[in-house]
């Protein structure tokens, strides 16, 4: 396996990620995050109508043809983590504790449907790591 192919997408998360979160906490707060949102999704619209045409296999109608339910649903989910952060940040959050706390929230709750709906692994080092996340928030909040 070719070792650049399989970090870039983890990088690619991390950068965009940490972008994310510094542009979301330097938003103005007298925006309202969802007018914001129309810019933001017009652009990503933009930028992505684009990075189809550069990465398509086959012709833009089949490309289309292979969507399903999951996009309209992602869509719509989208607006909820990025309005969230948002307002989160617009509420007075900490860009590091306010990020910290969804993802660990996030990566505990995963793990569990990873389980459950996936039949992932668990091992004790796992279990290890889910105790440490639980244990961090409680430790994050208390500063």
């Amino acid at each position: 396996m070719n070792i650049f192919g399989y970090a870039a997408p983890i990088i690619l998360v991390i950068v965009s990620n940490t972008l994310y979160h510094l542009i979301s906490k330097n938003t103005p707060s007298s925006v309202n995050p969802f007018a914001g949102l129309i810019v933001t999704y017009g652009t990503a619209f933009l930028g992505s109508i684009i990075l189809m045409f550069i990465t398509k296999k086959t012709t833009v109608y089949e490309e289309i043809q292979q969507l399903s339910i999951a996009n309209l649903l992602m869509g719509l989910v989208i607006i909820g983590v990025e309005g969230g952060y948002m307002l989160m940040y617009q509420k007075g959050w900490e860009i590091s504790k306010g990020s910290l706390i969804a993802n660990i929230s996030i990566a505990v709750i995963l793990f569990f449907i990873g389980k459950m709906f996936f039949n992932e692994s668990v091992s004790i080092q796992k279990i290890l790591g889910i105790i440490a996340c639980i244990i961090g928030i409680f430790l994050v909040n208390l500063g």
